[in-house]
């Protein structure tokens, strides 16, 4: 049976790591010159023990740069959309939702904004949310995943769009609908 997919792939917004791999591993390599090759050597000497502090936080942030993303894989099955939720190849987590239940679709900080605040930007703080016909609380709609995924404006567009394609009876924002074009 072939059905429509649409596959959405989590940004990587690790900028920080790189510089903070970059910056420690210069000084704990600056704070190492000299230290092997003159008479003076100590096994515990302070600068040889921070140069080892910098360069298992280097270590560490190569292991954060390295994790796979997640990738998210959406579809439906009669009614039921279908979320594969994916880190890497491994499929970690499979989310069923009836379509026909989802009433409201809004993309909503998880906190309240600042007045100065953007509207969007590429924060975990917020999250795709969905609510149902018959409660008055808000879901996330990718699972307790989204908390620690950063995705793109044109992604959550898109999954807006294949869920209300699929179901024309979801109501969206319209700010929001006038900005992602819906």
């Amino acid at each position: 049976m072939k059905h429509k997919e649409l596959h959405v792939f989590e940004e990587s917004n690790h900028l920080l790591w790189g510089l903070i791999i970059l910056v420690a591993t210069a000084l704990g390599t600056y704070m190492l010159v000299g230290s092997f090759v003159t008479m003076e050597w100590y096994p515990f000497n302070i600068r040889q023990l921070l140069a080892l502090g910098l360069f298992g936080i280097s270590f560490a942030g190569i292991i954060k740069l390295s994790e796979p993303l997640y990738h998210f894989v959406l579809y439906f099955d009669d009614d039921i959309l279908l979320i594969d939720i994916k880190k890497g190849d491994v499929n970690t987590n499979t989310l069923q939702i009836p379509v026909d239940h989802i009433q409201y679709l809004k993309f909503a900080p998880h906190n309240t904004r600042d007045a100065d605040e953007a509207l969007f930007d590429f924060s975990t703080s917020y999250h795709l949310l969905y609510k149902k016909n018959d409660d008055a609380s808000f879901y996330k709609l990718l699972g307790d995943q989204s908390a620690s995924i950063t995705l793109k404006v044109d992604d959550i567009a898109d999954i807006m769009r294949f869920i209300s394609n699929r179901n024309p009876d979801i109501e969206i924002p319209r700010e929001q609908a006038n900005y992602f074009n819906l």
